[in-house]
Protein backbone atom coordinates (compact mmCIF):
# COMPACT_ATOMS: atom_id res chain seq x y z
CA UNK A 1 0.00 0.00 0.00
CA UNK A 2 2.69 2.71 1.10
CA UNK A 3 5.82 3.11 -0.50
CA UNK A 4 8.88 3.99 2.35
CA UNK A 5 10.67 5.89 0.22
CA UNK A 6 13.87 8.52 0.63
CA UNK A 7 12.20 11.28 -2.34
CA UNK A 8 14.13 14.38 -2.99
CA UNK A 9 12.82 17.10 -5.31
CA UNK A 10 14.87 19.71 -7.05
CA UNK A 11 15.56 21.37 -3.97
CA UNK A 12 18.02 19.44 -1.66
CA UNK A 13 16.56 18.14 2.04
CA UNK A 14 17.67 19.00 5.12
CA UNK A 15 18.89 15.36 7.17
CA UNK A 16 16.99 15.12 9.53
CA UNK A 17 16.15 11.38 11.51
CA UNK A 18 12.70 10.23 11.60
CA UNK A 19 10.68 11.02 14.69
CA UNK A 20 8.65 8.75 16.87
CA UNK A 21 5.70 10.67 15.95
CA UNK A 22 6.97 10.59 12.48
CA UNK A 23 7.19 6.59 12.72
CA UNK A 24 3.20 6.51 13.33
CA UNK A 25 2.28 8.41 11.22
CA UNK A 26 3.71 6.46 8.50
CA UNK A 27 2.64 3.50 10.06
CA UNK A 28 -1.04 4.65 9.51
CA UNK A 29 -0.39 4.69 5.94
CA UNK A 30 1.36 1.18 6.18
CA UNK A 31 -2.00 -0.21 8.40
CA UNK A 32 -5.23 1.87 6.83
CA UNK A 33 -5.75 3.64 9.76
CA UNK A 34 -6.55 7.26 11.06
CA UNK A 35 -4.12 8.93 12.55
CA UNK A 36 -5.38 11.56 15.68
CA UNK A 37 -3.39 14.25 16.75
CA UNK A 38 -4.01 15.46 19.96
CA UNK A 39 -3.45 19.62 20.68
CA UNK A 40 -3.73 21.50 23.82
CA UNK A 41 -7.77 22.11 23.24
CA UNK A 42 -8.60 19.54 20.52
CA UNK A 43 -7.61 16.90 18.57
CA UNK A 44 -7.68 16.09 14.71
CA UNK A 45 -8.20 12.80 12.90
CA UNK A 46 -6.82 12.57 9.26
CA UNK A 47 -6.32 9.73 6.92
CA UNK A 48 -2.71 10.32 6.04
CA UNK A 49 -1.84 10.09 2.37
CA UNK A 50 1.67 11.32 2.44
CA UNK A 51 4.85 11.73 5.49
CA UNK A 52 7.72 13.63 4.93
CA UNK A 53 10.02 16.86 5.26
CA UNK A 54 9.78 20.33 4.76
CA UNK A 55 11.73 22.87 2.91
CA UNK A 56 12.41 23.85 6.33
CA UNK A 57 13.29 20.90 7.39
CA UNK A 58 10.45 19.79 9.95
CA UNK A 59 8.44 16.49 9.76
CA UNK A 60 5.08 17.21 7.57
CA UNK A 61 2.12 15.23 7.16
CA UNK A 62 -0.47 15.63 4.18
CA UNK A 63 -3.57 13.96 4.76
CA UNK A 64 -7.27 14.23 4.87
CA UNK A 65 -9.04 15.76 7.89
CA UNK A 66 -12.43 14.04 8.67
CA UNK A 67 -12.71 15.66 12.50
CA UNK A 68 -11.53 18.61 13.41
CA UNK A 69 -12.38 21.68 15.26
CA UNK A 70 -15.82 22.63 15.01
CA UNK A 71 -14.98 25.64 12.86
CA UNK A 72 -12.61 23.85 10.24
CA UNK A 73 -14.04 21.92 7.69
CA UNK A 74 -13.16 18.29 6.43
CA UNK A 75 -10.93 18.13 3.30
CA UNK A 76 -7.20 18.43 2.66
CA UNK A 77 -4.74 19.28 5.54
CA UNK A 78 -0.80 19.90 5.65
CA UNK A 79 0.12 19.55 8.95
CA UNK A 80 3.59 20.08 11.06
CA UNK A 81 4.16 16.59 13.30
CA UNK A 82 6.03 18.71 15.36
CA UNK A 83 2.85 20.85 17.14
CA UNK A 84 0.65 18.37 18.41
CA UNK A 85 0.90 17.17 21.78
CA UNK A 86 0.55 13.63 20.77
CA UNK A 87 -0.25 11.25 18.06
CA UNK A 88 -1.83 7.96 18.36
CA UNK A 89 -2.99 5.47 15.69
CA UNK A 90 -6.73 4.94 15.74
CA UNK A 91 -8.92 1.73 15.00
CA UNK A 92 -10.85 4.28 12.33
CA UNK A 93 -10.11 2.68 8.53
CA UNK A 94 -8.77 4.94 6.50
CA UNK A 95 -10.70 5.23 3.22
CA UNK A 96 -7.17 7.00 1.81
CA UNK A 97 -6.80 7.76 -1.21
CA UNK A 98 -8.85 10.24 -1.63
CA UNK A 99 -9.95 10.87 -5.52
CA UNK A 100 -8.19 13.91 -5.98
CA UNK A 101 -4.95 12.43 -4.29
CA UNK A 102 -1.43 12.14 -6.53
CA UNK A 103 1.71 11.04 -5.52
CA UNK A 104 4.43 13.38 -5.11
CA UNK A 105 3.99 17.46 -3.83
CA UNK A 106 5.67 20.92 -4.08
CA UNK A 107 5.23 21.02 -0.09
CA UNK A 108 7.79 18.06 0.51
CA UNK A 109 11.59 18.37 -0.30
CA UNK A 110 12.14 14.75 0.85
CA UNK A 111 8.92 11.81 1.44
CA UNK A 112 9.05 9.50 3.69
CA UNK A 113 5.80 7.66 3.26
CA UNK A 114 3.22 7.84 0.52
CA UNK A 115 0.35 6.00 -0.83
Amino acid sequence: MAAFAHYSSSQSAPERRPSSDCLIACDAIDRGKCLELVYETFSRVIEVHRVGISPAGAHIVSGWQIRGPRNERVGWKLLNLDEPLSLRLTDIPSQAPRPDYRRGAKQFVGILSQL
